[in-house]
């Protein structure tokens, strides 16, 4: 392997997120990250997720099969 050609590692990186303003320290080759959303504000995480009330495709699929059904 060559010398020096390897990014240095800051084992205490400051990241901090831009919605909550929360805080973390993570190794990276940055010294200071800024991130958009992080596990304590992602809805993903939160369990705040909105889920989609129209239905995919396979439910309208068996709704208009359904209603092909009622008209026999």
């Amino acid at each position: 392997m060559k010398a020096g050609i390897h990014p240095e590692l800051f084992a205490d990186a400051k990241t901090t997120c831009s919605t909550c303003g929360a805080i973390f320290t993570i190794p990276s080759t940055l010294k200071k990250i800024e991130v958009e959303t992080c596990s304590q504000c992602h809805p993903v995480y939160t369990g705040k997720q909105r889920k989609e009330m129209k239905g995919g495709r396979v439910e309208r699929f068996r709704k208009r099969m359904a209603a092909g059904r009622d008209k026999k």
